[in-house]
């Protein structure tokens, strides 16, 4: 199931669910962000737990998308990472506050 990005149309908060998500080594990760036309998760250089410390999504029928595998030999540990994406037509960021956990 992929991590969903949603916006609330009510009070305009950006949510991650689950924000702490838990996966093992060479699992593949999906993000799913609804209205989304933008999608880029960026993890620090040193502290990505797959091949590139930069993740750009991709945008079609009104949901953007991205994913990648986890590298089967990452470290096990807790992978924060920043989120920007636009949604209907809103830009939205959030600097480092979901997780992936490797097991």
């Amino acid at each position: 199931m992929p991590i969903q990005i949603s916006v609330d149309p009510v009070n305009g908060n950006i949510t991650v669910a689950p924000t702490v998500a838990n996966y093992n080594k060479g699992d593949l990760v999906q993000w799913e962000a609804k209205g989304g036309t933008s999608l880029t998760l960026s993890f620090k250089a040193d502290g990505s737990p797959f091949d590139v410390p930069t993740i750009q999504g991709t945008a079609g029928a009104g949901t953007a998308t991205a994913e990648r595998t986890i590298l089967t030999t990452a470290a096990s540990g807790q992978y924060h990472y920043s989120l920007a994406a636009t949604i209907n037509g809103t830009p939205y960021t959030i600097p480092g506050c979901p997780e992936i956990v490797v097991q």
